[in-house]
């Protein structure tokens, strides 16, 4: 996850404020291609993509706007970097609309044009953006200007834990419609079986060791009210999937997965719509952003 800018050594000197953005453009653009390159290897991980774009790009390009732009003195480069932005911020609401369509062609396509886009953006800012502003700022007008851009970043992050965890229901969702669509499961029904099974193992122990808790202790609940329901419905939701994928036949598969599409429908709906925004209401911004780097993490790894 992307941290404060710090003032770290290079060959035993601090970084100057140019160095120290370029570091932090490194650590962004390095995990979004890799999520991009994961999005069109597997594209329901798109989900993954739009979590941390939504969460770490998207405040930094609007405090790049607010403070970096804002000082160029080359008016036409920086509205056609503006315009950037929005061509980015496009192509990630048509990847939504392929993830929550199950569209494959169109979430690939357009992975392949966000990775494009990124990358000359980026390049754009690094060769010709952040050497104009050094030539005409003093050193200490660009490394005040650098650390408002940071703490407006900070302050931007909404730590969208609605957001998070719906996408990872699409993530589930896309994968349990390989399971259960003899073309899409291309032969492969008891793999995507196994997948989507760890997917939704982790979503809820991600869910009950992580965000409930989080919740109890801040509306002192003592472990009653609308996690305790969710709790009990998905111990009925693990039971259906208890059996280890190797040990069942494909036709027991299939008929399992349509068993659980019907109560996911019910009890993710429960989730999006009353108990993921009470929560997110509830948690304090810090709070929320730690919650967030967990979680994410957390779907990452399976």
């Amino acid at each position: 996850m992307e941290n404060a800018i710090e003032s770290t050594r290079t060959a035993g000197r601090l970084m100057n404020p140019h160095e120290k953005l370029h570091a932090h453009h490194e650590k962004l653009i390095r995990t979004i291609l890799q999520l991009a390159d994961l999005t069109v290897e597997n594209p329901p991980d798109a989900s993954l993509l739009l979590s941390y774009c939504g969460e770490y790009l998207l405040p930094h390009a609007d405090a790049e706007e607010i403070t970096l732009y804002a000082a160029s003195n080359d008016k036409k480069f920086v509205q056609d970097l503006v315009l950037e932005h929005v061509e980015l911020k496009h192509v990630l609401g048509l990847i939504h609309r392929g993830l929550t369509t199950r569209d494959v062609v169109m979430i690939t396509t357009e992975a392949h044009n966000f990775t494009s886009l990124l990358k000359s953006h980026f390049d754009e800012e690094e060769t010709c953006l952040m050497p104009a502003l050094e030539k005409y700022l003093k050193p200490e007008q660009f490394q005040s200007l650098i650390e408002t851009a940071h703490r407006l970043e900070a302050e931007k992050k909404r730590s969208d834990l609605t957001a998070l965890f719906e996408l990872d229901h699409k993530r589930i969702d896309m994968n349990i419609s390989y399971v259960i669509d003899p073309v899409r499961s291309g032969g492969k029904i008891r793999e995507h079986y196994s997948s989507f099974r760890k997917q939704l193992l982790k979503h809820i122990e991600l869910e009950e060791t992580v965000l409930f808790p989080a919740f109890e202790e801040s509306t002192k609940t003592g472990g009653a009210g609308p996690v305790q329901v969710m709790i009990q419905e998905h111990k009925v939701i693990v039971s259906l999937i208890s059996d280890p994928p190797d040990q069942m036949k494909e036709s027991e598969i299939t008929a399992t997965t349509k068993s659980l599409i019907s109560r996911l429908v019910v009890h993710n709906k429960k989730e999006e719509m009353i108990l993921y925004p009470m929560i997110s209401g509830k948690l304090t911004g810090t709070e929320r952003g730690e919650i967030f780097r967990v979680c994410f993490e957390g779907f990452r790894s399976v």
